[in-house]
């Protein structure tokens, strides 16, 4: 389910400088699609691609067509356009709309807005709204961690650790993003972002410890609103029968919201450093980005030493 109108004019009408003047009636018309069309074409009377379903916009060249073309003609294609169920129509620069657009908007309940902004700076912003909040969302528990600009999402049962080491990193000097709950959303097909909770932002749970702001004791610095989630670290309780990777031969990924993370299994126990592990990891993942592998450059010092030998 997309946003409505009226929704985008309480959230975005300071940003992209919106006046309504037409078609209040219609605040609650859903948008449904994460783009915007400009009515070049359609003002002609050309429909054949028309793409109704997308936020209508009209630049200099738009409304100087329509003042120039007869009153029939104008009212008969502003007609057509706003009977397609449009949801919203925004005439941009400032310009003031003719009356048959206002007309025609309160006869079909279309919101009509005005904007000082640039037609392509609208457009531009428009779309990056809506991108996100049409994006497909999922909850996660977990802790999103910043560490060294990697997003680092500690997974694992409760109890496990995962806030333990979120601090650790942080006096360490990364950044946490969200504890517990992680949302999700996914702005590409492989891309994926994750923000915490509004009640939750900058609170971290330690048990034995309790409820600690992070903000609060460590600065503001030391937390971050949004973060790409690139790497995963599934957190378990170390297993003896169980067979570890050593040698990072085989590459793990963990699905979330059909996107493949790289990802890592670590086993806790009492002495080992975790959040070293994960600050390790978090580069690593960043030099292979790079092209370079620790395991692959070890193969080679060692054929290149046997060939020596031979």
């Amino acid at each position: 389910m997309g946003p409505t109108v009226r929704e985008l004019l309480n959230e975005k009408s300071k940003e992209l400088e919106l006046t309504l003047v037409a078609g209040e009636a219609g605040l609650d018309r859903k948008l449904t699609v994460a783009d915007v069309n400009r009515c070049g074409l359609a003002l002609s009377g050309y429909f054949d691609y028309f793409v109704s379903e997308r936020i209508q916009v009209l630049g200099n060249a738009e409304v100087e067509y329509l003042k120039k073309i007869d009153a029939k003609q104008k009212e008969e294609v502003l007609e057509k356009i706003f009977s397609h169920k449009i949801p919203m129509l925004v005439i941009c620069r400032g310009l003031t709309p003719v009356k048959e657009v206002l007309k025609a908007a309160e006869q079909h309940k279309v919101p009509v807005f005005t904007s000082s902004m640039d037609t392509t700076r609208f457009v531009g912003e428009m779309i990056n709204y809506l991108e996100e909040k049409l994006a497909p969302k999922a909850r996660v528990h977990g802790v999103l961690v910043d560490v060294y600009g990697v997003g680092v999402l500690l997974m694992g049962k409760s109890g496990v650790g995962k806030s333990e080491c979120a601090l650790d990193l942080v006096k360490r000097g990364h950044r946490l993003v969200a504890d517990d709950i992680v949302e999700l959303s996914k702005t590409s097909d492989k891309s994926l972002f994750g923000t915490p909770q509004p009640l939750l932002r900058f609170y971290l749970e330690v048990r034995g410890l309790g409820i600690v702001n992070i903000k609060e004791l460590f600065g503001v610095g030391a937390t971050r609103d949004k973060k790409r989630v690139e790497l995963v670290v599934q957190m378990e309780e170390w297993d003896e029968k169980k067979s570890y990777e050593r040698v990072g031969q085989s590459e793990q990924f963990h699905e979330l919201l059909e996107v493949k993370i790289p990802a890592i299994t670590v086993p806790v126990k009492p002495g080992r450093n975790i959040a070293i592990i994960v600050e390790v990891a978090a580069m690593q993942g960043r030099l292979k980005k790079m092209g370079y592998s620790s395991l692959d450059e070890l193969e080679k010092n060692i054929q290149s030493k046997m060939k020596k030998e031979e």
